[in-house]
């Protein structure tokens, strides 16, 4: 029987809002919240919105694992070793997180209710048996000698997380057995002779406890009775009460490897079937050697050549926006294998390998290798294998059957505290001639209690030590280091940066960031850098690379810059001036789909690779891009060098120009201003002719000269002073006939005699 009309309507009409809610929450829902992260993702988690100090959180660097199967996670603490958190009714909330917008403002929260937990503080206590945190603000790694996290194997959707406690190392698994209807963490723990205690879960001040030394805990709150079980090779294995804070697991000295299976019963016993029902034990150290792949498909695109008849073309290889997996591509970082494969990291997490890069781009292959890394703004591809800069460590990714897939996600060094802030960024990824590695941390909003907030770290090759090379920058985005093991970094406007700037890095030396002035507060400059950058050119940087190549034309040996804001690319001319070094960007006439993050050259065909991504603001309308630039042969037009005395400032072109064009000075304009480093938000242009005055010094151009090969054009001006910013605009022809109008931008620190 049909319904009638009337019935219809009343039926529509009742599950319409049901209907609306379906609709509009996978509407509004961002392409982050309708992504697959795999099994596992590495991020902050908090319990609420808003939370500012690390203790508050369940886990500043947190590994949320999806458990095989079921909607229940748990939230392993990477620096204390402690499970933070379990619960069930899905994987995460990330609705406040930059993974589901452009923007974010906050980590990740749970899924869905705590179910059980644990305080802040050491997940196992140290070989004395005490359990007082000795880190400063409840933030960064416990001791090495105490305990330290080696990383985690994916299985397929199996997560076994490794760490060491003392000499013992340690593999564990979480799960949630749904016949009996409890949370599961599986220890494999390795031969040793010193005995380890565990923290289970935090109860306060919950109601009746079973005595010491049980293989049961039992207590009560307000969900009913509840109770921890043991499973397993549980000889002289117990449970027992630490004080009256949280319930342990003891686990004794020996001569050989065990598994032990704690249990967590989160509902009152008579709603719930008994162990005898219980799923067998796994051993978790049968992850070691490799797993299935998740991510089976090959995806296939064709790049874009570009045709612009230019020195320099800028090469689109085309991005696999729908894939499978929903995955959120936006790229961050990349490197290249000696195979002349790329692989690139995305701000959601993800790492993409891609083959078929030479030539004319018609079959690009992409394959997704790694997800659920932390803000993966770094990557560096070392002995083969990739390593990537997440915000919580560098991580080196490892395929252990060769299906093309990371099996084990090796923690290479987590030492540096993170302040949970938005801005709390580790950026780019270099290594040195010995294999260091280098990169920055944001300064940014990070509490300077915390070490390492605004400096240019350096790890050593294993991974052992850390160590500070320079401070005080505020966001620096990129960096490069040169075949010399010279040091470059951007950093962005902000309070006491009051431009763009490009550092030429000396160790231990301070680049202007002063988080905990007072506003206002008007201070001396700090070590200058090697040029500042007007807004309008770039408010934003990137990376920087040197051009090692003997393909790419007439900048060989020379510097370029990238911009994030601008969606730009910058050659860099440099000089020294009694002593110090300076210097100023001329841009490329190219324009980007994307902001741009990093610059690589490809160790096989010589060319410039370009990665981005559109995320805080940016002119690139694109989410992600990865480009390449090709030197064609074609005459460059712009000057490949620039320099500075104290009666004028020279050019060198690469071709002739001519001379009726070069020798005219109404062809050319020079301005010069400085900026007022404070606690203010950018600064004014002040006149340096004038100081304390706003505007801009127009400099007199007394004459221009030209070299008898045309090449090199010399303005005599009527003075020259240091000068924070200093800019040549030149409109000019070339002998045959092309024209050229652009600009240089630098900074004069000293005048050259």
């Amino acid at each position: 029987m049909k319904p009638s009309g009337v019935r219809l309507v009343l039926l529509w009409v009742g599950v319409w809002p049901w209907v609306w809610v379906g609709i509009m929450g996978n509407a509004l829902a961002g392409p982050g919240a309708r992504m697959d992260y795999g099994p596992v993702l590495s991020y902050t988690v908090s319990p609420k919105p808003g939370l500012t100090n690390a203790s508050e959180h369940l886990a500043v660097k947190g590994l949320v694992v999806q458990v095989e199967g079921t909607n229940a996670a748990a939230c392993f603490d990477t620096e204390t070793l402690r499970v933070a958190g379990m619960w069930r009714g899905g994987f995460v909330d990330l609705s406040q997180s930059h993974l589901d917008s452009y923007k974010g403002s906050d980590g990740v929260f749970p899924g869905g209710e705590l179910d059980f937990a644990t305080d802040m503080g050491p997940g196992w206590s140290d070989g004395a048996g005490a359990w007082v945190d000795p880190r400063a603000g409840s933030n960064g790694p416990l001791p090495k000698a105490w305990a330290h996290y080696r990383g985690f194997y994916r299985h397929g959707r199996r997560v076994v997380v490794a760490y060491r406690v003392g000499e013992r190392e340690v593999l564990e698994e979480f799960g949630f057995d749904r016949r009996a209807g409890c949370f599961t963490r599986t220890f494999w723990i390795g031969p040793g002779s010193r005995a380890l205690r565990a923290k289970m879960v935090s109860v306060g001040g919950s109601g009746p406890r079973s005595q010491e030394g049980s293989r049961r805990l039992d207590w009560r709150e307000a969900k009913g009775n509840r109770w921890i079980s043991l499973r397993g090779e549980v000889d002289r294995v117990e449970l027992g009460w630490a004080g009256s804070g949280w319930g342990e697991l003891r686990i004794p000295d020996s001569s050989e490897a065990r598994v032990v299976q704690v249990c967590f019963w989160p509902e009152r016993e008579s709603s719930l079937n008994g162990e005898s029902s219980m799923e067998p034990v796994r051993n978790p150290s049968e992850v070691r050697g490799g797993g299935p792949a998740l991510w089976t498909e090959a995806l296939e695109t064709r790049g874009k050549i570009g045709n612009q008849d230019v020195a320099y073309e800028v090469d689109s290889l085309t991005v696999p926006e729908a894939n499978p997996w929903n995955s959120w591509l936006r790229f961050v970082a990349h490197d290249f294998f000696q195979d002349g494969r790329a692989a690139l990291s995305t701000w959601n997490g993800d790492v993409w390998i891609l083959s078929g890069i030479e030539g004319n781009l018609e079959r690009l292959v992409w394959r997704r290798h790694a997800a659920g890394l932390f803000d993966a703004l770094g990557l560096r591809v070392v002995e083969g294998k990739v390593c990537v800069l997440g915000r919580d460590r560098i991580t080196q990714l490892h395929d252990l059957n060769g299906d093309g897939e990371a099996d084990y996600y090796e923690n290479v060094n987590h030492d540096a505290p993170v302040t949970p802030s938005y801005h709390a960024f580790a950026m780019d990824l270099w290594t040195d001639a010995s294999g260091n590695f280098y990169y920055t941390r944001c300064g940014q909003r990070a509490d300077p209690a915390y070490p390492y907030g605004g400096a240019l770290l350096k790890v050593s090759a294993d991974g052992a030590r850390l160590d500070a090379v320079a401070y005080g920058l505020r966001a620096a985005n990129g960096m490069s280091l040169g075949p010399g093991g010279e040091i470059t970094c951007s950093d962005n406007q902000g309070n006491w940066i009051p431009s763009g700037r490009l550092n030429w890095i000396e160790p231990g030396k301070f680049y202007g960031y002063r988080p905990a002035a007072p506003s206002g507060t008007v201070i001396q400059r700090s070590d200058p850098p090697l040029c500042w950058i007007p807004q309008t050119m770039d408010n934003s940087g990137g990376s920087q690379v040197w051009v090692t190549s003997d393909r790419w034309g007439p900048l060989g040996g020379q510097v370029l810059h990238v911009s994030y804001g601008k969606a730009r690319l910058f050659l860099v001319a440099m000089e020294t001036a009694r002593g110090m070094r300076q210097g100023g960007v001329i841009p490329f006439p190219l324009r980007f789909e994307t902001g741009i993050m990093r610059a690589r050259f490809h160790p096989r065909d010589g060319q410039l690779y370009l990665s981005g991504l559109k995320g805080w603001q940016t002119d690139g309308p694109r989410d992600a891009a990865f480009h390449r630039v090709r030197y064609t042969g074609r005459p460059w037009r712009l000057p490949v060098a620039v320099w500075t005395d104290s009666t004028g400032v020279s050019m060198r072109f690469t071709e002739p120009l001519r001379p009726s064009s070069a020798v005219d000075s109404e062809n050319y304009g020079v301005e010069r201003w400085n900026y007022r480093e404070s606690a203010d938000y950018g600064s004014k242009d002040y006149s340096v002719e004038r100081p304390g005055a706003v505007g801009r010094d127009r400099v007199e151009i007394r004459g221009v000269t030209v070299s008898q090969d045309g090449k090199v054009v010399r303005l005599a001006l009527a003075s020259q002073v240091p000068a924070m910013q200093f800019r040549v605009r030149f409109d000019l022809q070339f002998a045959d006939g092309e024209s050229v109008r652009s600009e240089y931008c630098g900074t004069i620190n000293a005048v050259a005699e």
